[in-house]
């Protein structure tokens, strides 16, 4: 029986697709975003600094890394079963914390919606493309 392991050009493809889709869906909802943080244009072009997108990297990289190691342990091994376990960890480890947390923060419940969402999407398509491109030692 052939063992499933990580799969390095999967996880990087992730890691990719992890700081384009959220370029993405921040740049469709960036004048609520902004709303709703009370942040004005002044404030977020003033923000240059690389820090915040070299932790997003680190992130990405650490997260698709570990759900592919998940999978190869559960095992995942198929597309709609990466994108429903992506779906799942998104949802129930990430929106719902990202709700609470801000509940406590009295922030509205429809930045945690933006914010939330977006990592939800990620996981899923992260899911998806682990649970499809598998590889086998």
């Amino acid at each position: 029986m052939r063992k499933q392991s990580v799969n390095l050009w999967a996880v990087l493809v992730c890691v990719v697709l992890g700081q384009i889709i959220p370029a993405l869906w921040y740049a469709a909802f960036s004048e609520r975003w902004m709303a709703l943080n009370g942040f004005t244009a002044e404030q977020i072009k003033g923000s240059t600094s690389p820090i915040p997108y070299l932790a997003s990297i680190v992130s990405s990289s650490f997260i698709a890394y570990t759900i592919a190691w998940v999978f190869t342990k559960i095992p995942v091994k198929s597309l709609p079963t990466g994108l429903f376990t992506g779906l799942l960890f998104g949802v129930v480890f990430v929106l719902f914390e990202t709700i609470v947390k801000d509940m406590f923060s009295m922030r509205p419940l429809a930045l945690s919606l933006i914010d939330g969402g977006v990592r939800v999407l990620v996981y899923a398509i992260t899911g998806s493309i682990l649970g499809a491109w598998r590889k086998y030692d």
